[in-house]
């Protein structure tokens, strides 16, 4: 969100966002009541904050033993070039692998951070060597196994 929109977003816009990150199931009703609005003013409100990118989308959580996707792999990519079309390329193969919930472009000793979710070990040994090792520039791969999900409910504070 940029520093324009910011300054744009009324007090009313922060309890809308609030209440739609704790329960994106609500409905205009449900939400404007929760306000204190009018289902109308409420509908205006939820639109702008969706056409400006305040709210980016309502999604479903689910839950990963339910589909067979219980592992969590954190993956540190470093590239053989740090050049704006190296960057790019591998970002753009990054959209294309659905195993790849997260990918972050950081300082330090990687390039990247990939957060990935498959079924299990064989799982991802076999997504490494089809699919991560052949992403462009790869030149090392560091993986780290998460053996437990602390915190994941990912609400913002505002």
């Amino acid at each position: 969100m940029s520093d324009q929109v910011d300054k744009k977003l009324t007090a009313t816009d922060l309890k809308i966002m609030r209440k739609l990150q704790d329960n994106g199931r609500l409905s205009n009703a449900e939400l404007a009541k929760l306000v204190g609005m009018s289902t109308t003013a409420c509908w205006k409100h939820t639109q702008r904050l969706f056409n400006t990118g305040a709210i980016k989308k309502v999604q479903a959580i689910i839950n990963p033993s339910m589909v067979e996707k219980e592992t969590i792999v954190l993956v540190g990519i470093v590239l053989d070039r740090s050049t704006p079309e190296s960057f790019a390329a591998f970002e753009q193969m990054s959209h294309q692998l659905d195993a790849v919930l997260e990918c972050y472009l950081v300082a330090g000793e990687v390039d990247y951070f990939l957060k990935v979710r498959v079924k299990d070990l064989a799982a991802f040994n076999q997504f490494h060597r089809e699919q991560i090792i052949s992403l462009p520039g790869v030149r090392q791969v560091r993986t780290f196994f998460v053996l437990n999900e602390v915190k994941t409910d990912g609400v913002l504070v505002f």
